[in-house]
């Protein structure tokens, strides 16, 4: 009698131990992944950064670059600043994914970011924008004080800025059937923060921020297919506005950086067909 009554112990312990312990019921193992809004644009963001005395590079990525996309006025006005713009295609020259495949130099840190700002530390990243609405790509460290070197239909204005940061306004324009409209203009940020109210949709709205000098005349509009890249550097001779855009002290020595905007993706797809998005921002083997 007692053999069996410890037999049926042992069967009702088998039995529990072999039955799953749930003391919670079941749940999904991850949460649902988030998504981008219908007329949101994803952009892929790098600085990179090449020797100043590198001229054969330097001749091999601007070789490489369409800069009849913009009007010559545009490109005169840019050149006369010290600046410089291009469109590439779908691969990118072999001396930009080399850039990008480069360990990052040590560079100072900048101040810590804030939503849809990308830092100028060389890294890339995903900057995924909305219709219309203005992101910030931060081109510069805040500088104490600022001489900025404006030339403007020949004649140079200088600038005395205190506080200040160079940095880019970009919006984006999805244009339906694949393409998006990019508009980036360079500012600088400047002076003591404020608070100040301004209107829309009928209310009054408090925003606090430095002042801005919008160099409107610079703005550079570009419609880009999913794949293709706008590259922004200096002219061969770095003056003016690309002193304080694009060029950068490293190691005692003088660093010459680009600014890589890819278009990646849109998910406003009126005739935007899945698949035809492009890949990330990387380079073959990534």
């Amino acid at each position: 009698m007692k053999s069996r009554f410890l037999l049926l112990v042992w069967a009702m312990l088998a039995a529990w131990g072999c039955a799953p312990l749930r003391s919670t019921p079941d749940r999904a193992s991850a949460l649902p992944r988030s998504r981008l809004a219908s007329d949101a644009v994803v952009f892929d963001v790098a600085f990179l950064q090449m020797r100043a005395t590198d001229r054969d590079g330097y001749e091999a990525i601007w070789n490489a670059a369409d800069e009849q996309h913009f009007a010559v006025e545009l490109r005169n006005q840019w050149a006369a600043n010290g600046l410089r713009a291009g469109i590439y295609g779908q691969q990118l020259p072999a001396q930009i994914r080399e850039l990008l495949d480069a360990r990052p130099s040590s560079i100072e840190e900048l101040s810590e970011s804030t939503t849809n700002d990308l830092e100028a530390g060389g890294n890339r990243q995903h900057l995924p924008v909305r219709a219309g609405h203005r992101s910030i790509i931060k081109a510069s460290k805040v500088h104490p004080t600022l001489a900025l070197l404006l030339s403007e239909q020949g004649t140079v204005h200088g600038h005395q800025l205190t506080d200040a940061r160079c940095i880019f306004s970009l919006k984006a324009y999805p244009l339906g059937d694949g393409r998006v409209k990019l508009g980036l203009t360079p500012e600088v940020e400047h002076g003591e923060s404020k608070t100040r109210w301004t209107g829309g949709e009928g209310m009054l709205i408090q925003q606090t921020g430095q002042e801005r000098l919008v160099l409107g005349r610079l703005r550079i509009d570009a419609v880009l297919q999913p794949g293709q890249s706008l590259v922004l550097s200096t002219t061969p001779g770095t003056k003016g506005l690309s002193e304080s855009f694009f060029s950068q002290r490293v190691g005692g020595g003088l660093a010459r950086r680009i600014l890589l905007i890819r278009f990646a993706q849109t998910q406003f797809d009126d005739l935007f067909m899945p698949g035809q998005t492009s890949a990330p921002l990387a380079t073959p083997g990534e």
